[in-house]
């Protein structure tokens, strides 16, 4: 038998054993003194339609070529989607984020729109060059206070020596040059002490 006959069988046994056991609960439940006889009789059918429906369901095979092609069916569905599924997640979150940089560079525009605005103010002006490039207006005396913490310590080094001026030190690096020549002779260039240093 082929699988759909099979099953068909299956039901129509099914079917029979429900019948067998109603008709059988009624003639026991009526009373009636013939029933005693025909009792023996519909409880050896439905047990026997029993024992042949367990039989078929004993026989049947737990994995019907039905069910393969079925799992092979969403199988081949799962595959199909999963790439497009996975492109879509990784679309989402690139917006996501795209989406979250535009804000914050409309937040940036927002604040330099705003700050063009002030700027547009000559007041704001006027107060922003007193205050950061420490003007003053005509007639007007400055005081730059320094805070304690931000005035520069004094220098605890000792004094260095007196500058030399320009000259000297040229000089002095000619007379360098000519001894290291293997000149013996010094030459001595007088120095007016009043001379511009």
């Amino acid at each position: 038998m082929s699988g759909p006959a099979r099953r068909a069988a299956e039901r129509q046994a099914a079917r029979r054993t429900t019948s067998a056991r109603a008709s059988s609960t009624r003639t026991s439940g009526s009373g009636a003194k013939g029933s005693s006889a025909t009792a023996p009789s519909t409880k050896a059918t439905t047990a026997k339609a029993a024992a042949s429906a367990k039989a078929a369901v004993a026989r049947r095979p737990s994995l019907t070529g039905r069910a393969v092609v079925l799992a092979g069916v969403l199988a081949l569905v799962v595959f199909t989607l999963a790439v497009p599924t996975r492109e879509l997640i990784a679309q989402r979150s690139e917006i996501n984020a795209l989406r979250a940089q535009n804000d914050t560079a409309q937040a940036r525009v927002d604040a330099l729109v705003v700050r063009q605005e002030r700027l547009q103010d000559p007041a704001y002006v006027t107060s922003l060059i007193r205050e950061r490039l420490h003007y003053v207006l005509p007639g007007e005396v400055g005081y730059v206070v320094l805070d304690p913490s931000e005035a520069p310590a004094p220098s605890s080094s000792k004094k260095a020596a007196a500058p030399v001026a320009w000259y000297g030190t040229l000089w002095k690096s000619v007379q360098t040059t000519d001894g290291a020549a293997g000149d013996d002779e010094k030459t001595v260039i007088p120095v007016r002490p009043n001379a511009p240093r």
